[in-house]
């Protein structure tokens, strides 16, 4: 009968399996002159950015805000499911001791309140687990979301028509083109009071 919760490092797994659709990130202005069409090779002589989505999440000041709101939420959880554990093994440690000492309808009907109490221990446990997941993909979708923009704009201001991954860049001569620091800065700006909202179902 143990219980515990690791949120943090799917937090950070998660957001840095960044989605395909983040990969390449493309303004409304070529969008135009492409129409809409995924056919890189119909632009002549495109300006290409390069950013650093992991070094961008791994070093977000937001990023450590929220990774240590998410691991506070989940020690408090811990010790409060910890403490009920141990609530109920005392409960059964008693209930084993006077077992030769009740009846044995008595002892029954103690063992299945245990046992009810147990079963609604759990339940608790995964409702919680299922309440901080869905917390855990609005912040996700809202972070991504403004990562995303904050790149957008970046790119064009300064033309760029193509923004791709730099994991996936096998040489650079131009880091001019390298957008990662200054995304860095516009995203925790725009994310500093950005704080993660635990969704609650309806009636609790």
């Amino acid at each position: 009968m143990k219980f515990s919760f690791n949120f943090i490092s799917l937090f950070f797994f998660v957001l840095f399996n960044i989605n395909s659709s983040y990969a390449l990130i493309v303004s409304q202005d070529v969008l135009k002159r492409i129409n809409i069409s995924n056919n890189i090779s119909l632009i002549n002589n495109p300006k290409i950015g390069i950013v650093d989505f992991r070094n961008i999440l791994k070093e977000s000041m937001t990023m450590k805000k929220l990774g240590k709101e998410f691991l506070q939420f989940e020690r408090r959880l811990n010790e409060k499911i910890k403490k009920q554990e141990k609530i109920l093994r005392d409960k059964e440690f008693r209930l084993s001791s006077n077992k030769t000492k009740i009846s044995n309808e008595r002892y029954n009907k103690e063992k299945n309140n245990l046992n009810n109490e147990i079963t609604n221990l759990q339940k608790f446990a995964f409702a919680e687990k299922k309440e901080l997941n869905l917390s855990f993909q609005l912040i996700q979708k809202k972070l991504r979301d403004i990562l995303a923009s904050v790149i957008q704009t970046i790119s064009k201001e300064k033309k760029i028509d193509f923004v791709v991954l730099k994991e996936n860049i096998f040489l650079i001569n131009n880091f001019d083109l390298d957008l990662t620091n200054e995304a860095l800065k516009k995203f925790d700006a725009k994310t500093s009071n950005l704080k993660i909202q635990f969704v609650k179902k309806k009636g609790k």
